[in-house]
């Protein structure tokens, strides 16, 4: 089986170097023995003497998915345009697609995957989503008997470690995300990450293939951590929780639903000791009962993993034959997003009030007509004359939070603050 690789960064670079280091192991793994032959990059002389003799390396990615020798793309550049452009071209040319794409895949995933089918060749993606998991298989494979009825994780190891650094540390966000780009979790522009969207990717895929829906990334809101203050991650603690970036896609009686939303998780889960850069992934099934997968969620090696499982899958398959399973294409039998305000949950409110009499009266009052019961109640020490309450509801519907927000914010008084984050359940 012949190999092409687009791209030569840190996940390419760690792909064929861990292929060269352990070809011995992964030869007595496979059927149909794999060769690199081609590699594509816009920077050539940086490839030189770090691929295996007789492997072609050029600046030229589209004679690479043209070559008729090449029997798998694997695509590692990261950008989404051309991906898509040069993943579409590879599949027309009847060539499998390995990539660890997410952005790419939950923006245009719908459209390869059709390609891939109309032509019967395989995309295979495990390095696109919490890599050191094998979420992808376990979906595919392991979970493929279940009604899931519900995935909820970390997603992002950039966001986590940032959280853990506030959370440990007494971090403010800029140290912490400062810390994480010098540690390397963290890009020079980490926006992707602490605003939720890398997440967001992740989560469409996942959705997409737990519960056979198509692949939508508009159907997945999202919230970064941008705004989270150390005062929340206080209180929480003092509540007995920690601050996570969640993500979590749900089936609801009304069809899906999927999000990604600083939450606060109770400090018993084991979703609350995933800390640093890891990642955790929490599945519910109506076979399998509860599993939780925990491991590493970014890395160069750790992708290179993933990426190399996926090679030794198809050369084991002969490298013939499509192998997309678990998608499922007919928009009118999947089951649609429901209406985020028929969603249920437990809310943390705080809200910071002037330290008067007849302010904690007004606020009792929003919540008693919008039929909203509280199960914890605490109230900080007044200070320059405000104080901070903070309210844990029972089950209330979104609807409800929403129709009430406007009042609580009045409530409170003119330029106070309103923070609300959902509260994660048994998991």
């Amino acid at each position: 089986m012949k190999v092409a690789v687009l791209g030569f960064g840190n996940v390419a670079c760690a792909t064929i170097e861990n292929f060269m280091a352990n070809q011995e192991l992964i030869a007595s793994k496979t059927r149909t023995p794999i060769e690199l032959v081609r590699v594509a990059t816009r920077t050539p002389g940086r490839a030189l003497g770090r691929v295996p003799q007789g492997c072609l390396v050029s600046d030229d990615c589209w004679a690479l998915v043209d070559d008729p020798q090449v029997d798998v793309v694997v695509e590692l550049m990261g950008d989404v345009q051309l991906g898509r452009e040069l993943m579409l071209r590879a599949l027309s040319n009847r060539k499998h697609i390995v990539t660890a794409n997410k952005a790419l895949l939950a923006r245009h995933g719908e459209e390869i995957l059709r390609k891939a089918d109309e032509v019967a060749r395989s995309v295979l993606f495990e390095g696109a989503v919490a890599v050191s998991i094998p979420i992808i298989k376990t979906l595919r494979e392991s979970a493929a008997a279940n009604h899931v009825t519900s995935i909820t994780g970390i997603l992002n190891g950039t966001s986590n470690y940032v959280l853990s650094q506030m959370s440990e540390r007494g971090a403010d966000f800029a140290t912490a995300v400062a810390e994480a780009q010098r540690r390397g979790y963290a890009e020079a522009d980490p926006t992707l990450d602490v605003s939720g969207e890398d997440a967001a990717h992740k989560l469409t895929l996942l959705a997409a293939l737990a519960f056979g829906v198509p692949i939508d990334f508009e159907a997945v809101e999202f919230e970064g951590i941008e705004g989270v203050d150390g005062l929340d991650i206080a209180f929480a603690k003092r509540l007995g929780y920690r601050i996570k970036l969640i993500a979590q896609a749900r089936m609801e009686p009304g069809g899906f639903s999927a999000s990604v939303r600083p939450t606060l998780v109770p400090m018993a889960s084991m979703l609350a000791q995933v800390t640093d850069s890891m990642n955790g992934i929490a599945l519910q099934g109506d076979l399998l009962g509860s599993a939780f997968l925990y491991g590493s969620g970014a890395g160069g090696r750790q992708t290179a993993s993933a990426v190399l499982a996926d090679l030794i899958d198809l050369a084991n398959r002969g490298g013939g034959g499509a192998c997309n399973k678990g998608f499922r294409h007919d928009q009118c039998e999947a089951p649609g997003a429901c209406d985020c305000g028929d969603r249920v949950g437990v809310f943390y409110i705080r809200l910071r009030l002037d330290d008067k009499a007849g302010v904690l009266a007004r606020v009792s009052k929003v919540l008693a007509d919008a039929n909203v019961s509280v199960n914890e109640l605490l109230q900080d020490g007044g200070h320059d004359g405000q104080t901070d309450l903070i309210a844990v509801t029972h089950d209330i519907s979104t609807r409800q939070l929403h129709a009430m927000l406007p009042e609580l914010r009045i409530a409170a008084g003119h330029g106070h603050s309103v923070v609300i984050y959902p509260v994660l359940g048994e998991h």
